[in-house]
């Protein structure tokens, strides 16, 4: 994003609307102007949609790659292309629908970044990593799929690694029996990184209605917040189980 200054009467008026704090007023031809920190600009688009600015001195110019990446994951207006013939990574609340997720294995989401902090790609990649060393597999239609060059060894693209993001989540799999030891790494490695950082687990409750991921997570050292959402059974039954 940028703001021309011939236009911006330096009223401030759009600072609250930047979600990662990167307008500030500055002096230019000596007059008090608003200006854009290009290198904490995550590309949004909140400053521009909210018409704030009565001067229309606010704009997005035409973005190349690899800074259109941010706009990818902070503008809800564009989105990152998935690879042709692979699906779109499935709504989690949908799970019974289309069984993605079975009994005995736990889906990791890790969410980093948020309004207000944003995070670097560099940050990602440090995450990506430890969760595909661990033996979790990243789901091949996710958004951070679309930007990595090795999606089994989960590497971000080269190009990629200076650029921020609003936020990212990172999804993938894992059985059950090697859970514990990928949450004892990405605990570690939440500690190494620059931004704010959340893990959720999800399981398909067994015959024993026990979500197996809840006792794992808290023998690793986690705070177990049990914000679960229970679907009530409007589904239909997945072919072939009970």
């Amino acid at each position: 994003m940028f703001i021309d200054k011939e236009k911006c009467i330096g009223c401030r008026a759009c600072h609250p609307y930047c979600t990662v704090g990167a307008i500030s007023s500055v002096k230019w031809n000596d007059r008090t102007k608003s200006e854009v920190n290009q290198d904490e600009c995550v590309e949004c688009g909140a400053c521009l949609r909210s018409t704030i600015c009565r001067q229309s001195a606010i704009f997005m110019p035409e973005l190349e790659w690899p800074r259109l990446v941010r706009a990818q994951f902070g503008n809800p207006y564009i989105h990152p292309k998935i690879k042709d013939g692979v699906p779109p990574t499935p709504e989690i609340k949908t799970n019974d629908l289309n069984g993605r997720i079975p009994v005995g294995v736990t889906e990791v989401v890790v969410e980093m970044g948020r309004p207000g902090v944003s995070t670097s790609f560099r940050d990602v990649q440090k995450v990506c990593s430890v969760m595909a060393e661990t033996g979790i597999a990243l789901h091949p239609g996710s958004a951070i799929a679309t930007i990595m060059e090795d999606l089994a060894a989960a590497r971000i693209r080269e190009d990629v690694l200076g650029e921020r993001a609003l936020n990212v989540m990172i999804v993938g799999c894992i059985d059950n029996v090697r859970l514990f030891h990928a949450l004892e790494a990405i605990k570690r490695v939440s500690k190494e990184i620059d931004t704010v950082f959340s893990l959720s687990l999800v399981n398909r409750l067994a015959k024993d209605n026990i979500a197996q991921a809840l006792p794992i997570a808290s023998s690793a050292g986690f705070s177990i917040m049990p914000h679960a959402k229970t679907n009530v059974g409007l589904g239909r039954r997945i072919e072939g189980e009970n």
